[in-house]
């Protein structure tokens, strides 16, 4: 993250903290990037960097825009120790590689999506999969949907953006000192 310098009202420079800020983007935006938002803000809360940095989520589809998360995610989210922050659907935007430092699509076909959006070099380099930061052992290469499963289907993903969240908050700490 960077600090910059710049002059406050007694004409003396002072330190301006930027916040970085990170968007988890799945399909419909009511299951797995609501919980990676949970995930992450409770990482960045416990790695002390709450003031510096803030998170979102999208969906690459119009499916759900203005609902609440799927009540099952709601639900694995409480049994994570995760309480419902008022989140409702949204899609994702152009305007969404001007307003994110970081954009983490949950899987593949997302990821597509958003890189098709991207106009600059610069643009794609702020896309990168989630995967980036599971543990070395997850067999998997990207989030799975447990929209059409079952219970155990979301709890697990909430377990696995759990760990993979935690590292990103490591990573971004670590960039930061």
């Amino acid at each position: 993250m960077d600090v910059h310098t710049r002059i406050g009202a007694d004409g003396q420079p002072e330190s301006a903290v930027q916040v970085f800020r990170v968007l988890f983007v799945c399909l419909g935006n009511i299951c797995r990037s609501v919980a990676a938002e949970h995930a992450f803000n409770a990482a960045v809360q416990a790695a002390g960097l709450a003031d510096h940095v803030e998170a979102d989520s999208c969906g690459t589809a119009a499916y759900h825009i203005g609902e609440k998360p799927d009540s099952r995610m709601l639900e694995a989210l409480a049994r994570a120790g995760f309480g419902y922050n008022g989140h409702r659907g949204r899609q994702f935007s152009r305007r969404d590689f001007e307003a994110f430092d970081l954009i983490v699509p949950q899987d593949d076909a997302n990821y597509e999506e958003v890189i098709q959006k991207a106009h600059t070099p610069g643009e794609m380099a702020k896309v990168v999969p989630m995967s980036a930061w599971f543990p070395d052992d997850c067999p998997l290469h990207e989030v799975p949907d447990p929209y059409y499963g079952d219970k155990k289907g979301f709890d697990d993903v909430v377990a696995l953006l759990v760990a993979a969240t935690r590292q990103m908050a490591n990573d971004i700490a670590r960039a930061e000192s």
